[in-house]
């Protein structure tokens, strides 16, 4: 396991929050764009939002896809940009899950279980436009078992969907682990708890990396011109 991989550390960690911004000003750009990327539709808007990435970003995605390319996979892109708005209501919605499940715990115990599965809105790497939801294909687009499918209930997946999880069947690790591989070998973050989860430039990614600021910053609309 990469040693960046982050373990134990939620997006909710103080030291993620404390990192400084200092946005580089990249536009979003749309993968849709893009006939090399395949999008999976699962989380397809009117506007096709999702599919917005931070332009800097669209080279390294596609790093990830010829080394897969070169061993008989691909990727297979699910979520990358996510409205403020929208990760906001994700995360009060697994707070009050959690409070629900665990009515003795405080607050701040809440937020920081609630940020290992869904970011507090205030860091999201995905409303920074730095973050990718992706899985492994074959090179005719099929989905491939990687241990856990995203976004499956319940919502908080648990061991099953942690980046280094043992209990697998060795086809949903060999593929799971192929996955690491491509998207780190291209400079792409991994998330301890999310398997699926990849970022750049963002302040989880400027924290496993040992850097004093991220370059991506919250993004509130996708469509207004930006800097």
């Amino acid at each position: 396991m990469p040693e960046n991989a982050g373990e134990g550390v939620a997006m909710s960690d103080p030291r993620v929050v404390a990192v400084r911004v200092a946005d580089c000003g990249e536009p979003l750009v749309s993968l849709r764009d893009d006939d090399r990327f395949l999008i999976d539709e699962r989380k397809a808007t009117a506007t096709d939002i999702f599919a917005m990435i931070r332009s800097g970003l669209v080279d390294q995605l596609w790093m990830a896809e010829k080394y897969l390319r070169e061993r008989g996979r691909r990727l297979r892109v699910v979520e990358c940009y996510r409205t403020p708005t929208q990760q906001s209501q994700y995360f009060q919605e697994e707070m009050s899950r959690l409070a629900a499940e665990h009515p003795d715990m405080t607050s701040n115990q809440l937020i920081e279980l609630a940020g290992r599965y869904v970011s507090p809105p205030w860091v999201a790497p995905h409303s920074c436009g730095g973050a990718v939801d992706v899985t492994l294909a074959s090179l005719d687009g099929i989905e491939l078992d990687i241990g856990y499918r995203i976004n499956a209930a319940p919502k908080r997946p648990g061991e099953m969907s942690f980046l280094d999880a043992h209990d697998l069947p060795r086809h949903a690790r060999d593929n799971r682990m192929l996955l690491l591989a491509a998207m780190t070998h291209s400079g792409w973050v991994p998330h301890w708890y999310e398997s699926w989860h990849f970022e750049i430039g963002t302040r989880f990614a400027a924290l496993m990396a040992d850097l004093d600021k991220s370059v991506y910053g919250v993004i509130s609309d996708p469509h207004a011109e930006y800097l």
